[in-house]
């Protein structure tokens, strides 16, 4: 579950930075973050017991509630701001999980990493109600450097979804459209961000997050809260004030660890790989593709398919809380179309998870002879690789690793840019993406 909000001006940027009373325990340069697949067996969800199958399943849920997520924000005509005091949204969760420790003394916690999400938010004792999950909840009484925000204040003004109580507290809560809610209270609190082998542990006092002591999660995700990196500014992003952001998400056979760089260590100076970042709704990542190729051929695929409407409707996002890039339909059934005569010696087949749109189980089949899938955003050719194109469902089968988007929007995901390393540079409001060895 998750939030997001206006689009991330830049004077929003610089009223962030200017007035929030951030202190940053760290190298002035940067720090690192680490990251951990929520299935891995050092992650707090592992659960030994799921099988493949079962691990789909839970998959295509995330993926359909992620895609519910942006076609209703699409399809909504308000802008959102922090004046809201609900936003019925349906909110997929993220694959990877963010560790690090909150309060004084501090305590161990975690979060879905979500760069579509524009609060810091987790479960708060004493609970209203609380939904299962696999650490203690968090227990604010118990710092001395908890702080409730109070209405009036910058932090209260500028975070989402807020609210204010006769007694001038500000509140925050968010109802999401399949059944799930978090309500609490806007605070400070100080977080540490543990070594990622580059500049120690980090210590960001007076970070504003989301206590949250109402909450609902039917899904059964069983993780804490979230931690939001969109481009807002309430996110994990937005408050700390650095200028590049970069993570770089290994594939599966080189481990299940990554981590999140913040300023200087997230520069990536090469131009061949930089794509202009655009604005558009709730603090997201916006790419510029001008058309997509299938073996060196160009698809026939209007320009308007992969183009934001002058309302800010549509368009393609840099996602890392969707699993699977989603293809706007008429520009999906073009690729789906050309995968399939490429490979007009295999018989496709249904796949037996309902997650991918096609499979082939033939053992002839070889990721080595697959055609190639090239994005082509604003003066950057992204190619796929094979094993970011195919992936193995639960019966063994390789499958198209890429989906029909639900409405006229399309989303870059976190499958397609595996061992690339992806950067956001909000000075020169360019992405970059480049293949490197993520481990």
């Amino acid at each position: 579950m998750a939030s997001s909000t206006l689009v991330f001006s830049l004077s929003a940027l610089i009223l962030i930075i200017t007035t929030i009373p951030l202190s940053l325990s760290s190298p002035e340069q940067g720090f690192a973050a680490r990251l951990i697949h929520r299935d891995s067996p050092e992650s707090p969800l592992y659960n030994p017991a799921a099988t493949r199958a079962h691990l789909a399943q839970s998959a295509r849920r995330r993926i359909i509630a992620r895609q519910n997520y942006f076609n209703r924000l699409m399809s909504s005509g308000n802008k959102w701001g922090s004046s809201l005091i609900s936003a019925t949204l349906d909110q997929g969760h993220g694959d990877f999980i963010m560790q690090y420790k909150i309060g004084t003394p501090r305590v161990d916690t975690f979060g879905i990493f979500d760069t579509g999400s524009s609060l810091i938010w987790m479960q708060c004792e004493p609970c209203q109600k609380c939904y299962m999950q696999t650490i203690p909840i968090y227990d604010p009484a118990k710092s001395e450097s908890y702080q409730k925000v109070k209405c009036g204040s910058v932090e209260c003004s500028t975070t989402a979804y807020t609210s204010c109580t006769e007694d001038g507290e500000c509140k925050y809560r968010i109802e999401y459209q399949d059944g799930s809610l978090t309500e609490g209270d806007i605070a400070t609190e100080t977080l540490m961000l543990e070594d990622d082998g580059l500049s120690g542990n980090v210590n960001l006092s007076n970070m504003v997050i989301g206590c949250g002591h109402y909450n609902l999660d039917p899904v059964e995700d069983y993780s804490p809260g979230v931690v939001g990196l969109s481009r807002e500014p309430s996110s994990l992003v937005g408050q700390i004030g650095f200028r590049h952001v970069s993570y770089c998400i290994p594939s599966e056979d080189k481990g299940n660890r990554s981590s999140v760089k913040i300023g200087l260590p997230a520069v990536i100076t090469e131009e061949n790989t930089q794509t202009p970042m655009l604005s558009g709704k709730g603090g997201l990542y916006y790419l510029s593709l001008e058309g997509i190729s299938v073996d060196g051929a160009r698809l026939n695929i209007p320009r308007s398919v992969f183009d934001m409407t002058p309302e800010g409707d549509g368009g393609v996002i840099m996602d890392s809380g969707t699993s699977f890039t989603l293809i706007a339909p008429e520009g999906f059934g073009a690729v789906k179309q050309a995968v399939l005569d490429a490979l007009w010696e295999f018989k496709p087949v249904e796949d037996s998870d309902k997650l991918y749109p096609f499979c082939y189980d033939d053992g002839r089949f070889k990721l080595e002879t697959t055609p190639e899938i090239m994005f082509h955003f604003t003066r950057l050719d992204f190619p796929l690789a094979a094993g970011n194109t195919w992936i193995r469902n639960s019966q063994g089968h390789f499958c198209l690793a890429i989906r029909e988007s639900v409405g006229n929007f399309n989303i870059f995901g976190l499958y397609q840019h595996r061992n690339a390393n992806v950067g956001f540079d909000f000075n020169n409001n360019i992405v970059s993406l480049k293949y490197t060895d993520c481990q």
